[in-house]
C-alpha cells in the first residue's frame, strides 16, 4: 500500500496508491508514520509549492500564493486557539502549519488515493490522460505539504480521499475551512453539505472576488468562468452564495471579510505577483 509510484522519468508520485478500508483509519499515530516516512527521503526538487514559505534555514520557497502578513483575514479572524480544525484542500499547506502556531489541531484534507479532483470536460483532451496529469501535479503539492510538515515538526495530520464522502471515522471539528478551493468543485454545495455535518462551530470559506462577486447580495454562482483549457475553474462565486449556502447548512450567523492576496495569475512565476481581490465568509452555528 505504501510502495512508492514512478513516472517515466523515474520521479516519485505517490498517486494513486491503494487506500485503506473505506479511506478509514488514517488519522492512526502509525499511519501518519507510514506516510511521512514515505516521503521522508524528499527533496526540494520532488515538490511544487502552491504557497510562498520561509524556510527554516531561511531560504524562500516561492509559490504561486503569497499569504504572509494576511493570513488572520484569510481565516476570516477566528479564534484558532485550542480549536480542531479541519483543512480542506491544505496543497502546500501554508494555512495549516499557521493554523497549528495559533493553538489549533490541524486535520488536512486532500484528493488522493483512488480519488481524483474534479475537472470540467474538454472536447479534444483524453480526460483519463488528463486526471492522471494533474493528479501527478497535486501529488507535487502533496509532497511540499510533508516536506514542510518534516521541516516545521509538524503535529498536524493529513487524510486523503472523497469531498464528497468523507470517511466516518474523522470525528467532529470546531472549524472547518475551505481556502479556495469551492470554484474547483463540481459540487460546492454538496461538499459544504458533507463537512458541515462534522463541524460543530464555525465554517470559513475563501474565494477569489471576481465579475460574479459584483451582486455581493446575491446568490449569483457562475458556470466555466474562465473557459476554454481550464478544467479545474468550475464556478466563479458571489459572496452572497456562499453567505446562502451556509445559512441553508446551519451556519446562521455569517461576517464578510475583503482582503487582498499576492497571486502569481496563471501560476506564471516568472511575473510579478499582484494583489488578487478576495473575499472570506465566516459562517457560525447560533
Amino acid at each position: 500500500m505504501f510502495s512508492p509510484i514512478t513516472d517515466k522519468d523515474g520521479r516519485q508520485v505517490f498517486w494513486p496508491a491503494f487506500p485503506p478500508d473505506q479511506f478509514q483509519g488514517q488519522l492512526d499515530d502509525a499511519f501518519q508514520r507510514r506516510l511521512s516516512d514515505q516521503r521522508a527521503a524528499l527533496a526540494l526538487d520532488d515538490c511544487s509549492f502552491y504557497h510562498t514559505f520561509l524556510h527554516t534555514n531561511g531560504q524562500v520557497l516561492p509559490g504561486a500564493w503569497d499569504l504572509r502578513g494576511a493570513e488572520e483575514e484569510y481565516l476570516g479572524r477566528i479564534d484558532l486557539a485550542g480549536k480542531r480544525v479541519l483543512e480542506l484542500g491544505p496543497a502546500s499547506g501554508y494555512l495549516t502549519f499557521y493554523m497549528e502556531r495559533q493553538g489549533a489541531a490541524v486535520v488536512g484534507f486532500d484528493a488522493g488515493f483512488t480519488t481524483v479532483i474534479d475537472l470540467l470536460p474538454v472536447k479534444e483532451w483524453d480526460m483519463y490522460a488528463a486526471k492522471t496529469t494533474h493528479m501527478h501535479m497535486i501529488s507535487r503539492y502533496q509532497n511540499s505539504w510533508w516536506y514542510m510538515h518534516r521541516a516545521l515538526r509538524s503535529r498536524a495530520k493529513m487524510v486523503y480521499g472523497d469531498i464528497y464522502s468523507l470517511p466516518c471515522d474523522l470525528g467532529e471539528f470546531d472549524v472547518a475551512t475551505f481556502g479556495t478551493i469551492l470554484l474547483h468543485l463540481r459540487d460546492p454545495f454538496t461538499a459544504l453539505a458533507e463537512v458541515s455535518k462534522r463541524t460543530r462551530s464555525t465554517i470559513v470559506v475563501t474565494e477569489i472576488l471576481n465579475d460574479a462577486a459584483t451582486y455581493e447580495d446575491r446568490a449569483v454562482m457562475v458556470f466555466d468562468p474562465v473557459g476554454g483549457e481550464h478544467p479545474t475553474n468550475w464556478w466563479a462565486l458571489s459572496p452572497g452564495a456562499v453567505e446562502k449556502m451556509v445559512k441553508r447548512l446551519g451556519f446562521e450567523v455569517t461576517r464578510l471579510i475583503y482582503h487582498t492576496q499576492k497571486h502569481h495569475f496563471g501560476h506564471d512565476m516568472s511575473r510579478p505577483p499582484l494583489d488578487a481581490a478576495m473575499f472570506t465568509v465566516v459562517g457560525e452555528r447560533p
